[in-house]
């Protein structure tokens, strides 16, 4: 008798099924879900209340539809629910009038009032054969016998969905904000695809076997939901695109399901409960294997932007996890910006010191208010003009928000946080594509502004050192006059000086831990000798005075051959004169490899003007020689630097190669009245021959009667070393030096290179 009973139950069920309640179910649910959502989030607002009725109001029909199964060949109590709900849907045209008057301005009072007067007269009827004379039964369904009023009904209706259609086009055509007229076009395309849904009712309601197309209310809905209650909206194109990959995404797994379940339902009631749970598990099986398997490598296919983002923020990740400085950190961050973002220009603003002042890259300042500080460091998401101007949620900073758009003549602020502290804020202009950032972009924004932050806060404490590096000699300078002039009162002297040597201590202190670090940051950039490089034997000695030298030197190497090379001698010695050799490394690289087809005069016209831009408000200035190699052929420029000296294989001379009668030699490096023109010459090597370049570290340094060691010294050396390779001749030159002058101390920074044809 159970099994009996069990049997009845299932029969009723299966019966009950069927794949037609799929969309009017679908309907429901999303139109109550926004109808809550709506007033929980618009806090029973006039505009939200009435969008929360239309959106109830739409799903009336999908109802009365579902009702059809679920009390299916009950005719007398279909009829009673049908005709109960159109006593309430023919008020439908009245409350949307309704809502476009409170909402969207319609300024049509009249036409609001006299649509609520038709409603009623209409419902009069509703209850009467005039109305509905019966039902239609079709394999998919019921649907009602309209009559008179009904068509009455149907036809105004209609038309007033046109005209509210025709409302919406004159809107979007006259509304210049883009997010408001991107809001419209959600809903206006919303009640398009319901006016879709109402013409694809016909049929049905005049006899012909046609499934009633509004019960897909659920489309429309999802259109004027994004349209209505989202603020980041999304464009057109991506939501067709989203439809297109559910459409494609639920058709694969809907339609085998549903292929699936009518072949097997005939014979569900006649399984055992073994065969029974086994086909269960074998159903279950194929859709988990769906799920794990198929579904991945569609969202691969139709969503390569998203991997692309995915690609471009671990790329982002990798390239800022070294140490760089600001400028090109920067850099980076702009670029991933423009290039995955579409941004037409973005202008950077970081912190300057303690406090509201931020400076960009050229030194201009600015001072960020008080509160809108507060805000950033609060909630430091991206902020986009239009979201801004219709999102109550900036309501208490708008006035100022907008003030700081205008200023910088932006739609997008992009504040970057770090410990509650506001490090830097980027502000770019429109996307070239001229659309809102969609939510993967945003999730990209967000990631590499995290990562930027961090390294940007790393970079500025960073700077902060090297500014201290740079005015450490002045503080000892400063603190040693103090000395003095306490020393002068008696009376103080002992207090005086205590203090003065607790202080000079802890200067003390600093000053070896930044020496140590600038040494080491020093060391890091200098290349190592090149060995068994193709072509050329290479030595070099580098000897700083102190510990920070203010010479510098480098190769230029491409696929083992010496491409080019640099020696430059920064004025002075010490800290500042090294953190210059960075500066100066990083220029002459970027132009040499950049302007190949270049004379190499015009390269390092090139780099000097760069040079200028970078330490042309410092005192100081840069010497140097620059070589380019090719073939047997070297191309080589002095820039107020000490000639280099040249030796044929042949020749038990070695002359310096300077042409004076053709004014060869240009001006130092670095000086902003003295950029003029630099002159190449063209030397040609045969093997064997030897090269030697030097700073004037080596050339003045005196010997135990004050004479100097200059240029015969070392042309000497280099012709007694004939038949040695590049590190003997240097170690002759460098005995000799140490000899010359008797002890290891120097008195200027020293390099000396040699260069000999393989």
């Amino acid at each position: 008798m159970i099994y009996g009973q069990r049997l009845m139950i299932m029969e009723y069920i299966l019966e009950k099924i069927s794949i037609y309640i799929i969309p009017p179910f679908l309907s429901i649910i999303l139109g109550w879900s926004l109808a809550a959502v709506s007033l929980a989030k618009g806090k029973l607002r006039t505009e939200n209340s009435l969008f929360s009725l239309v959106c109830i109001w739409w799903t009336l029909m999908p109802m009365v539809f579902l009702s059809h199964h679920i009390f299916k060949g009950n005719i007398e109590l279909i009829m009673t629910i049908e005709r109960t709900f159109h006593f309430f849907y023919v008020f439908m045209p009245a409350i949307l009038l309704l809502y476009l008057q409170k909402s969207f301005n319609l300024n049509k009072k009249y036409l609001v009032a006299a649509s609520f007067v038709l409603s009623f007269c209409i419902s009069l009827f509703v209850p009467t054969k005039y109305y509905i004379s019966g039902l239609y039964t079709y394999s998919w369904g019921y649907s009602a016998k309209g009559e008179i009023v009904f068509v009455i009904f149907g036809a105004g209706a209609f038309a007033q969905l046109l005209y509210v259609i025709w409302f919406f086009i004159g809107k979007v055509k006259t509304v210049q904000n883009y997010t408001e007229r991107l809001k419209l076009k959600y809903i206006l395309l919303s009640f398009i695809a319901a006016a879709f849904m109402m013409i694809f009712n016909v049929p049905a309601i005049n006899g012909i076997d046609f499934y009633a197309y509004g019960n897909f209310m659920f489309i429309p809905l999802s259109l004027i939901a994004y349209g209505v209650l989202r603020y980041r909206l999304m464009e057109i194109k991506t939501v067709l695109h989203i439809t297109l990959i559910w459409g494609i995404i639920s058709s694969l797994i809907l339609i085998p399901n549903v292929l699936i379940f009518v072949f097997i339902k005939p014979h569900v009631i006649e399984m055992n409960n073994i065969s029974l749970f086994l086909f269960l598990v074998a159903w279950f099986i194929i859709n988990y294997f769906y799920f794990k398997r198929i579904k991945p490598i569609i969202d691969r296919t139709f969503n390569k932007e998203k991997f692309n983002l995915i690609n471009s923020e671990i790329g982002f990740a990798d390239n800022i996890s070294f140490l760089k400085t600001l400028d090109q950190l920067i850099e980076l961050f702009t670029s991933a910006l423009m290039v995955n973002l579409h941004f037409k220009d973005i202008s950077f603003y970081f912190s300057a010191e303690e406090g509201l002042t931020l400076k960009d890259q050229a030194g201009r300042t600015f001072e960020i208010d008080p509160e809108l500080y507060e805000w950033f460091t609060n909630d430091d998401h991206f902020i986009e003009i239009d979201m801004m101007r219709t999102n109550p949620y900036y309501s208490p900073v708008f006035d100022k928000m907008l003030t700081l758009f205008n200023q910088f003549d932006c739609s997008y602020i992009i504040p970057l946080v770090r410990n509650n502290e506001l490090v830097a804020v980027a502000f770019s202009g429109e996307r070239v594509n001229l659309s809102n950032i969609n939510r993967d972009e945003a999730r990209f924004l967000e990631s590499v502004k995290r990562s930027m932050a961090i390294s940007i806060n790393n970079s500025i404490l960073y700077q902060k050192l090297s500014d201290l590096k740079d005015k450490l000699e002045d503080k000892v300078a400063i603190r040693t006059e103090e000395l003095l002039k306490a020393m002068e009162g008696v009376e103080f002297a002992n207090k005086n000086l205590t203090a003065a040597n607790e202080e000079l201590n802890e200067t003390r202190k600093m000053a070896e831990i930044d020496m140590k670090m600038a040494v080491h940051v020093q060391k890091s950039i200098f290349p190592k000798i090149p060995d068994n490089l193709s072509g050329w034997d290479i030595a070099a000695s580098f000897m700083p005075m102190s510990m920070v030298s203010g010479d510098l030197y480098d190769f230029y190497i491409e696929d083992n051959q010496l491409k080019g090379m640099i020696l430059l001698d920064v004025s002075g010695h010490g800290i500042a004169s090294g953190l210059i050799t960075m500066i100066a490394k990083s220029v002459f690289y970027r132009n040499f490899f950049m302007h190949r087809d270049l004379k190499l005069g015009q390269v390092v016209e090139n780099a000097n003007r760069e040079l200028i831009g970078e330490i042309g408000n410092t005192d100081k200035y840069v010497t140097g020689v620059i070589l380019r190699f090719e073939d047997d052929c070297i191309e080589y420029v002095n820039a107020g630097h000490p000639d280099i000296m040249f030796k044929k294989r042949d020749s038990k001379n070695v002359r310096v190669i300077n042409p004076e009668d053709k004014n060869f030699k240009g001006s130092i490096l670095g000086i902003t009245d003295m950029n003029f023109p630099y002159k190449s010459l063209k030397l040609k090597t045969d093997s064997d021959d030897v090269i030697a370049l030097f700073s004037d570290g080596i050339l003045e340094a005196s010997g135990a009667d004050n004479s100097r060691f200059g240029i015969q010294r070392i042309a000497q050396a280099m012709t007694s070393s004939e038949e040695e390779n590049a590190d003997g001749i240097l170690s002759r030159i460098m005995d000799d030096f140490l000899k010359f002058t008797g002890t290891p101390k120097l008195t200027d920074d020293l390099t000396v290179i040699i260069l000999k044809r393989r």
